[in-house]
């Protein structure tokens, strides 16, 4: 869903008087699990996965043509990078915020990492066709905020809540919310192969077709996936 700019008389007032306003295919917030549960190991191999994906340019453009915000979240959240249109420019602090990561531990309040997320979006000077937030999770929320998170989300006009679960307690079901949202499981071992995946469906703006999701089942190795229906929308459900 694009952001709308109401006044056309003001916004061309504008246009002339300031330099343009930023554009760009998509917002992805990136909301990364930092919780106690997570061992100190497992965080760096989470930490590292997001790091070697990230840095490569043939999954996330340096054309300005997707933004990147990142923050960590236990108990509350902490920002690690403030949503902007990543480029040549900027690569470079979004690489050193990731490698910059420690772990606090603590409980797993997602609905405040939807919150916070929310308001990178919405409240920055980007224009994007669409707004996406990401959540890795090796559990579920505990923060009791989640489904106010979602419908406060939404109804500011974000278009999806996707979630990469990380080992079997995660409850990506929960988590997932907007048209064509998805999850996919995963575990720290395969961390960074799961995202890579994720993340290029997100930039690509797809639905995953039923061939992707039979290539992920083998990657993973699992047995089985399932399409569930959720509001309006189309919702995959996660791959174990």
């Amino acid at each position: 869903m694009s952001k709308v700019h109401i006044g056309v008389g003001i916004a061309a007032l504008g246009m002339m008087m300031a330099s343009p306003a930023q554009a760009a295919r998509v917002e992805l917030g990136l909301a990364i699990d930092e919780s106690g549960s997570i061992s100190s190991a497992n965080f760096t191999l989470q930490k590292q996965g997001y790091v070697a994906a990230l840095s490569d340019a043939s999954l996330l453009p340096l054309d300005g043509s997707v933004a990147i915000g990142v923050v960590k979240f236990s108990s509350n959240v902490v920002n690690v990078f403030t949503m902007q249109e990543i480029t040549n420019a900027n690569i470079g602090s979004l690489i050193a915020a990731l490698n910059g990561m420690t772990q606090r531990g603590g409980s797993t309040n997602i609905g405040a990492a939807i919150d916070t997320l929310s308001d990178q979006i919405f409240g920055n000077a980007i224009q994007s066709d669409r707004q996406v937030i990401d959540v890795s999770t090796d559990g579920e929320d505990n923060g009791g905020r989640l489904a106010a998170a979602q419908q406060a989300a939404l109804a500011r006009g974000l278009d999806q809540i996707n979630c990469l679960g990380i080992g079997a307690s995660a409850r990506c079901a929960a988590v997932q919310a907007g048209a064509g949202s998805f999850s996919i499981n995963a575990n720290f071992n395969n961390f960074e192969e799961a995202l890579r995946r994720k993340i290029r469906i997100e930039v690509n703006g797809a639905v995953p077709e039923p061939a992707t999701w039979a290539m992920m089942i083998l990657g993973f190795g699992v047995v089985g996936a399932a399409l569930r229906r959720r509001r309006p929308s189309v919702q995959v459900a996660q791959l174990v």
